[in-house]
């Protein structure tokens, strides 16, 4: 849906940046001189004009027209009158052949040498090369394998020497491949079969840091002994994982237990919690409050703490017997601090039983509290039309409606145009805003102006006073 300006809009010379002409496929039956439209049947920018060349208003499109486009070398053009030529390269005759060959030695080959062609890219010579390849050299390498040190407790090895045949002759280089003791054995047991077998040793001794990719299984019914540490992920993620230290200590920490029922009637209490005479507990711990009172701790006075039945006590940490324990070794939740009070900030304000206005709130029987709809006391809703606090004018073209914001109706007296915002929109479904000329006077008054004749109800008007 567009948004509709019903007035000149002034761009003040500005740019109007990325904006496309409207889209048609066929022209429309009329317009305003000056209208452009782009018409995407014909692929052309069109204005609407007075005078088409017929002696009528029409759309004529926007650039002129080409008078005539003629050929020129290796280009031909049909309809070069117009109105749509249509250019074409002359067609290229040229005969291609392929041909295949298995060149052996000192035979021979024709290739393209070098490719002459004009200024308009078309070939007009090829220059063509014979190639003649080597005669056979006839070299033959063998590569025999051999025995090397295969002393008991030493690594083993395997040697691979380099022999020339054909025209060379004699041993041109080894290679010999060495084990490891305890990690990388040479299996000489094959090198008179032309191969060396690479494997690991019976027991692997690993010198540095193992890496797998994998998982590491572990047969047999010895025991795996680690002198070192185990790295574990911190986090098992199945049943069957090992689980790390910092895993297990994390879920046995500050795990507490309920202690029973706490009588807080008589200060400081029973079981004896706080004072110097208190009873040892762990963190976490708790307790529920089974009967009303008050709760004292060594760094506050006396009273410090009203507790009612259903407050739970908590220990911050392991708290030893006899030791006097502050505030800030408990935390204390309440179950019910009964009525609300009022704070600067949340932290600093009483919460429990309140109650609400009801000419502002609505409470449900469940204690669902929700805000009644508030009416904005500064705004107001304003159809243009011929009757008051709106008056209807049309003059040059435009109509004008004017509002006497001052109306009792509105914002009453006192009321200064300048101090109101505006929004116009449709005067019925979907009541779209739309865009028109706003003016404001010194005083109270205020003009809506639309171009063209507007009937009355046909917008309306939201005003906001600030």
């Amino acid at each position: 849906m567009a948004i509709n300006f019903l007035n000149t809009v002034d761009l003040n010379k500005n740019q109007l940046n990325q904006a496309v002409i409207q889209n048609v496929a066929t022209d429309p039956a009329s317009g305003l001189v000056g209208q452009l439209i782009f018409n995407t049947a014909d692929d052309s920018l069109k204005q609407y004009v007075a005078n088409n060349g017929s002696g009528n208003p029409g759309w004529e499109s926007i650039g002129g027209d080409i008078q005539k486009v003629d050929g020129g070398t290796y280009v031909t053009v049909t309809n070069p009158d117009g109105p749509i030529p249509i250019v074409n390269h002359d067609s290229t005759t040229r005969l291609d052949t392929a041909t295949t060959s298995s060149p052996g030695y000192a035979a021979s080959f024709t290739t393209v040498d070098s490719v002459t062609t004009n200024g308009t890219g078309h070939i007009t010579a090829l220059n063509v090369k014979t190639v003649t390849l080597p005669d056979n050299t006839n070299e033959t390498y063998t590569l025999p394998v051999t025995a090397g040190v295969v002393s008991p407790g030493a690594p083993t090895s395997g040697k691979i020497s380099l022999t020339a045949g054909g025209t060379g002759s004699g041993v041109k280089s080894t290679v010999e491949f060495v084990g490891t003791t305890g990690r990388i054995d040479i299996g000489s047991a094959n090198q008179n079969n032309g191969s060396i077998t690479i494997d690991l040793t019976d027991s692997v001794t690993v010198v540095d840091n193992l890496t797998l990719g994998g998982e590491l299984i572990v047969s047999g019914n010895g025991q795996s002994i680690f002198a070192g540490q185990v790295t574990v992920p911190q986090t098992p993620s199945a049943d069957t994982d090992a689980a790390s230290k910092k895993f297990v200590l994390d879920q046995v920490a500050g795990l507490g237990s309920f202690q029973g029922g706490y009588d807080a009637s008589s200060n400081p209490g029973s079981p004896i919690l706080t004072g110097a005479s208190n009873i040892a507990f762990g963190q976490g711990d708790f307790y529920a409050v089974t009967v009303a009172g008050t709760i004292t701790f060594s760094d506050t006075p006396t009273g410090d703490a009203t507790l009612e039945v259903g407050d739970f006590i908590f220990a911050n940490s392991d708290i030893a017997a006899n030791s006097n324990p502050a505030s800030t070794d408990f935390t204390l939740i309440l179950a019910d601090k009964n009525i609300a009070g009022a704070g600067a900030s949340d932290g600093a304000t009483p919460k429990g039983v309140a109650g609400f206005d009801s000419a502002n709130f609505d409470v449900s029987a469940t204690g669902w509290v929700q805000l009644n709809s508030q009416r904005n006391p500064y705004g107001a809703k304003q159809s243009l039309n011929s009757t008051t606090p709106s008056s209807r004018a049309v003059s040059g073209g435009v109509t004008t409606f004017t509002l006497n914001l001052a109306d009792a109706s509105l914002f009453g007296g006192g009321t200064l145009a300048e101090n109101v915002k505006v929004e116009v929109t449709d005067g019925s479904s979907p009541y779209q805003t739309v865009f028109a000329e706003v003016t404001r006077s010194g005083s109270a008054s205020m003009a809506i102006a639309f171009t063209g004749s507007i009937a009355n109800d046909v917008y309306q008007v939201l005003l906001t006073h600030v």
